[in-house]
């Protein structure tokens, strides 16, 4: 199974789903789709944060964006079944 590296450029948020941006070491854009709760999971790991406290339902979304902004994953597998991992160093 392929495992690709990259660094998060960003989050898009489409109602309970959210998309995780990242750039593939320069190799392109991939997107990992989430549901709420896998997302607010990894955001927790990523960024030592609430999801729920960060985002409170508003509509902004740039916020969480900026606290994953640079962080470096791992993505295995194909979707729908990627797994996600921030890579530490």
């Amino acid at each position: 199974m392929d495992v690709t590296t990259g660094t998060i450029v960003g989050t898009i948020r489409l109602g309970t789903t959210w998309q995780l941006l990242y750039d593939i070491d320069g190799n392109g854009l991939g997107i990992v789709n989430f549901d709420r709760g896998p997302f607010a999971a990894f955001y927790r790991d990523a960024a030592g944060r609430d999801l729920c406290a960060d985002h409170a339902c508003r509509d902004d979304d740039r916020r969480i964006s900026q606290y994953l902004k640079g962080v470096r994953v791992s993505v295995k597998g194909e979707r729908p079944t990627q797994v996600v991992r921030v890579k530490r160093y």
